[in-house]
């Protein structure tokens, strides 16, 4: 157990796997909660190196980028070093606060497609990938792998019939870890139904991540995640 008090502490890339018959796999990085500030230079550093290794086909960017106005700065360095193709952002609920035109601007410097409740259908080796981003949708083309990413999470039976893949973000792991079970963190768990860090029901696999950062910078027992999951 490890108690974490202020900034740039290390991450860790959980992994996890969906199997989908793809003809070739390939993968997908979920990355949420960035909370940058002023402090933030070496985390989008370190995030960057990450992603530059880990070569995903797809990103998707669950909310929360920036607290303050140094931050921004972080938050389009960062976004001008990706070279993915498939990079989807979303808003989390900080955004709305610090201004989404602001964040969108930052993000677009790095061509990241704004997918706030909307849909994209692309196409992966062969594969054809649809991401939603914020909401379920409505009346959207069906394909062989269909992903939701939301910033809060939802209730999981609400979505397990209509996607394969699901990301979610915003708890934080609520920061505090206690104990761990199958069933969730602790004691966040207990205010929070999906304080989870995943589950499964039939074909969908819902993902929950502890985050890239706080607004409060106190952590214990609770590391700093991105989500990579491999295709196959």
């Amino acid at each position: 157990m490890k108690l974490e008090i202020g900034y740039n502490h290390s991450f860790e890339v959980r992994t996890e796997q969906l199997h989908c018959k793809v003809k070739d796999p390939f993968g997908i990085l979920f990355v949420s909660d960035l909370h940058f500030n002023a402090f933030s230079q070496k985390t989008a550093i370190l995030l960057a190196d990450k992603i530059a290794q880990l070569k995903p086909a797809i990103i998707l960017f669950g909310g929360d980028y920036v607290d303050t106005r140094k931050g921004l700065l972080w938050l389009a360095n960062l976004a001008t070093t990706i070279s993915c193709d498939h990079v989807f952002a979303i808003a989390g609920n900080h955004d709305t606060f610090f201004g989404l035109n602001k964040i969108k601007l930052a993000m677009q410097a790095g061509k990241i497609t704004w997918l706030e409740n909307a849909s994209a259908t692309i196409n992966i080796n062969g594969t054809t990938v649809r991401v939603d981003g914020g909401k379920p949708a409505e009346n959207a083309p069906s394909a062989h792998l269909q992903i939701l990413f939301t910033h809060k999470p939802i209730q999981q039976a609400s979505i397990t019939a209509k996607y394969q893949l699901v990301f979610s973000g915003h708890l934080h792991g609520c920061q505090f870890v206690f104990w761990e079970t199958d069933k969730g963190l602790y004691p966040g768990k207990f205010f929070y139904k999906q304080n989870i860090l995943k589950a499964q029901q039939g074909n969908c696999l819902y993902l929950v991540s502890k985050g890239m950062g706080d607004t409060l910078p106190v952590r214990y027992n609770c590391k700093k995640d991105i989500i990579f999951v491999t295709i196959t």
